[in-house]
């Protein structure tokens, strides 16, 4: 998506600079969950006008992105990358990547009017005034008014989609590690702690921008239908994953024991999609894996973490015994996502000296 950015020039006067916006991949819920390795706390929400907590509820228009927006003026660790206009942006860059219909272009329309946003889906034009925003309240009420405007534009849209859009866009500004789980995606999380789901056994993830098998799980449903690695799935039971997140294709991947699911694959070598209808099925995922690479002369034992899920800690010492018997240990944490950080602790405590800090946390103090 090509939009222009309002700046002021050498003299004063506001020009439109022409730019390309940056594609990110994010995610969002119905109940709020910030995930950051960037939280700490900092002023109350407002603009350069003192505004006090108590005005500044979330409106019944908007709960969702208002609760967001408090939690990250409340709590943002680094406050000076809380601009309204970048974040403005990003909540721009996702609407356009979600519907590539929807243009947004900033311009100005005339001294009374100030800054307006000028918005087009398919052959429909509307302009949206946008007074100066000077902080996250002023953010929130011009994301708020293209909301209904989007609305009126495109009854197919919803209230909860195009907020999760404007938030996604949001913390994607801010750093990688900031995320708004909806419920299904987190519950998903909760599910890859966890070590059990029903699914069809594959291990995915993207290259070049499409959902590629990196493997399929030795027995499971997928691996005796063929499937192989390095197939790019471009369709779940017919929906095109081209505008998904990861999570939410795995969400579509999984479900319950026995259900269908139908996956349309890409294959090197094949002209057409290859289809796939498989069986969901229990899948025991084990986060540990170790194999005996001793000699003669000494005893090594090569361990690899794929991630740290629940009672990864306690698989790790059944499968490796007393480490005193041991010479040496190769610990490979390559491709590791991370998980729980308790259970890291656990294992990184096989390994350290008694008494030394492990991990510690760092944040502001909250007066």
């Amino acid at each position: 998506m090509r939009f222009s950015k309002l700046e002021k020039n050498t003299s004063g006067q506001e020009s439109i600079l022409p730019y390309k916006m940056k594609k990110n991949n994010i995610h969002f819920k119905c109940f709020v969950i910030l995930l950051s390795l960037f939280l700490a706390s900092c002023s109350i929400l407002g603009s350069s006008r003192e505004r006090g907590i108590a005005a500044v509820q979330p409106p019944p228009e908007a709960p969702l992105l208002a609760e967001v927006l408090m939690h990250l003026q409340l709590d943002y660790v680094e406050p000076e990358k809380l601009d309204p206009e970048s974040l403005l942006q990003g909540a721009l860059t996702e609407l356009g990547r979600m519907i590539p219909e929807v243009t947004v272009v900033p311009e100005l329309q005339d001294k009374t009017l100030g800054p307006v946003l000028n918005i087009s889906f398919k052959t429909e034009k509307t302009l949206l005034p946008v007074s100066k925003i000077a902080g996250l309240y002023d953010l929130h009420i011009a994301l708020q008014m293209l909301m209904k405007r989007l609305l009126e534009m495109n009854p197919q849209l919803t209230q909860l989609k195009i907020e999760q859009m404007f938030v996604r866009g949001i913390l994607n500004q801010l750093d990688a590690y900031s995320v708004l789980l909806p419920q299904e995606i987190y519950n998903e999380f909760n599910i890859n702690i966890g070590g059990q789901f029903a699914g069809v056994g594959l291990v995915v993830g993207t290259r070049d921008d499409q959902l590629t098998v990196i493997a399929p799980m030795d027995g499971s449903p997928a691996a005796l239908a063929g499937m192989k690695p390095l197939d790019r799935i471009v369709a779940v039971d017919g929906e095109k994953t081209e505008h998904m997140t990861l999570d939410e294709i795995l969400h579509r991947l999984r479900g319950n024991i026995g259900t269908p699911v139908t996956l349309s694959v890409l294959r090197k070598g094949h002209a057409k999609a290859l289809q796939f209808e498989l069986l969901r099925e229990d899948i025991q995922v084990e986060s540990v894996e170790t194999y005996d690479l001793s000699s003669s002369k000494q005893t090594v034992s090569y361990v690899r973490i794929k991630n740290f899920q629940i009672d990864t800690s306690r698989e790790l010492k059944n499968k490796l015994g007393s480490l005193n018997m041991v010479d040496g240990v190769i610990l490979d944490l390559r491709n590791n996502p991370g998980g729980l950080l308790e259970e890291a602790i656990r294992v990184s405590d096989l390994f350290l000296p008694g008494k030394k800090r492990i991990v510690s946390t760092k944040g502001t103090v909250v007066s």
